[in-house]
């Protein structure tokens, strides 16, 4: 049945299927022939409590139109007005087709597919993808806790004279992820790092791992840097390193959470994407592959995609310029953050210096020390 004006009733609570969002993708058709069914829809799932002006919260009256107007602000608003769909050209049931097409497929789309799909140009499809994983973004979501598993990877393909932590051309990516058990894994972060300094461990831990948890890892250097200055900003973690040196087994066996997680990321670089992602918007595809991945054992997909639909409407604007702007923004972070490593790094070694110096001065000042001997003598 088409759904008319005013048909859906959408109330705070547990959502079903077939009220809340379609069973399936023939029920999705059915539901959002017309750009007005897709607008009525957004509108129930925005204004589940009463509309309500997106500047000032304050409740409005009946429409004129598609609009409501606001007294206190004398402002007109859209149902789309304050969200990721504000001043779209997109047509609403575009955007509600591509988030459910993105939500059904296992591996996600790409924007070419995606522009196949809806006929939109590359670039309107590219624009409206990033929209929608700027919905799934990770921060603000509850942190990882228990026993968490921790490892760094590098995307961006082989590169020769770049083994190992070394960086070239690729991108470090910290990879994290709750161990239920050996073969069990719970939820996972993924994020971009500007360098694998101590630093920006510590700025992910305290990210997106919480307090108290108990971190699995090799015992790479900059673990132990990282963890003490969590503990300056008054954060405390648990750490069981594990020498694969001295074990003589490979990684992939003493930590086979993250370093699966990290082989499908790449996979899914590679198979979806071809590849392609570039460094500047790296951050966007983990937040997907995130979202994705933390959300495998849902046996509803419509369900996924209510959860999509609600992070879309309830999401701040994103500007295409502020995307295009991500490049230039990203190179002034990262330099700013090598700054920050520089600094913190002399202030590291000149803490050392005045340590060193401290216990010569303790050890000269021990009875019978040559100093102190000398002292006596005089």
């Amino acid at each position: 049945m088409l759904v008319g004006v005013r048909a859906w009733e959408i109330a705070k609570g547990p959502p079903h299927a077939g009220v809340h969002y379609p069973r399936d993708a023939s029920q999705l058709h059915e539901w959002f022939r017309t750009e007005h069914a897709a607008r009525e829809y957004l509108t129930a799932v925005r204004f589940q409590e009463g509309v309500s002006c997106p500047r000032c919260r304050g409740q409005v009256g009946a429409p004129k139109g598609d609009r409501w107007w606001c007294p206190p602000c004398r402002r007109w608003f859209t149902v789309t007005t304050g969200t990721l769909l504000e001043r779209t050209k997109v047509p609403l049931r575009i955007w509600i087709e591509v988030a459910w097409h993105l939500i059904d497929t296992k591996v996600g789309v790409s924007a070419t597919s995606v522009a196949q799909l809806t006929g939109l140009d590359y670039r309107s499809a590219w624009g409206l993808l990033h929209k929608l994983r700027r919905a799934m973004d990770q921060n603000g979501r509850e942190r990882l806790h228990g026993e968490v598993e921790f490892d760094e990877t590098y995307v961006g393909g082989v590169e020769e004279g770049a083994g190992g932590r070394s960086r070239g051309k690729k991108q470090p990516v910290a990879v994290a992820c709750e161990r239920v058990s050996d073969t069990r894994m719970g939820r996972i972060r993924l994020a971009r790092l500007p360098d694998a300094s101590a630093l920006a461990i510590a700025d992910f831990f305290e990210h997106h791992v919480e307090p108290g948890s108990v971190l699995v890892s090799d015992n790479w250097a900059s673990y132990t840097p990282a963890l003490d200055e969590l503990a300056k900003r008054g954060l405390t973690y648990q750490h069981r390193p594990t020498s694969l040196r001295a074990t003589g087994e490979r990684a992939h066996r003493i930590h086979p959470h993250v370093h699966r997680v990290a082989a499908l990321l790449k996979r899914w670089i590679l198979g979806t994407h071809q590849g392609s992602i570039t460094g500047e918007y790296l951050d966007a595809y983990l937040d997907e592959f995130v979202f994705r991945f933390n959300r495998r054992h849902s046996k509803n997909r419509g369900l996924v995609f209510w959860r999509l639909v609600c992070a879309l409407v309830n999401t701040d604007p994103f500007p295409r310029a502020e995307l295009v702007r991500r490049p230039g923004e990203l190179d002034t972070a990262d330099r700013q953050h090598t700054e920050q490593v520089e600094a913190w790094r002399r202030a590291q070694r000149a803490a050392l210096k005045r340590d060193r110096r401290r216990r010569g001065a303790q050890v000269a000042g021990e009875p019978g020390s040559v100093q102190t001997q000398h002292l006596v003598a005089a």
